[in-house]
């Protein structure tokens, strides 16, 4: 009788042990799918890269303040600059740093505008957003105001 009652907790504990490991084996594997996962994405040209919901947010934002014009302070930050601009990413010049852009600045308005058109350095043309001219404009009258 003591040998089946032995046998029976023997079972039992094996049973506990397969059952917990497994429940472990669970738990290890989201939490290493969750170490694994991505942190970031590339996005080609060409491919939306989400600026289409950046976009719609920007026009979200504009209609809920009346329609009228964003600031160039919001577009720095709903179309993307200050990823690059408020760390100096890639060589880009931080806002309100007066010695990056002073030889910049230097060029005048015009040659800034075209620089984020067409892109210049590691900056992709339009600062990969899809802003259009005249929030481009206001994003650069804006950055230079800080510089200056």
């Amino acid at each position: 009788m003591k040998i089946k009652l032995m046998l029976g907790g023997l079972v039992a504990l094996v049973m506990a042990m397969v059952g917990g490991s497994v429940a472990l084996a669970e738990t290890s594997r989201e939490a290493i799918a969750e170490r694994l996962a991505p942190v970031g994405s590339v996005c080609l040209e060409g491919q939306d890269c989400g600026t289409a919901a950046a976009s719609e947010a920007q026009a979200q934002s504009g209609a809920q303040s009346g329609g009228g014009e964003v600031d160039g302070a919001t577009l720095y930050s709903n179309i993307g600059c200050a990823a690059c601009h408020d760390s100096g990413v890639a060589g880009a010049p931080t806002l309100g740093d007066t010695q990056a852009w002073a030889s910049r600045l230097d060029q005048g308005t015009e040659a800034l505008y075209q620089s984020v058109f067409n892109g210049k350095g590691a900056m992709p043309p339009r600062g990969g957003s899809s802003a259009s001219d005249e929030e481009i404009e206001v994003v650069v009258d804006y950055m230079v105001a800080e510089a200056e």
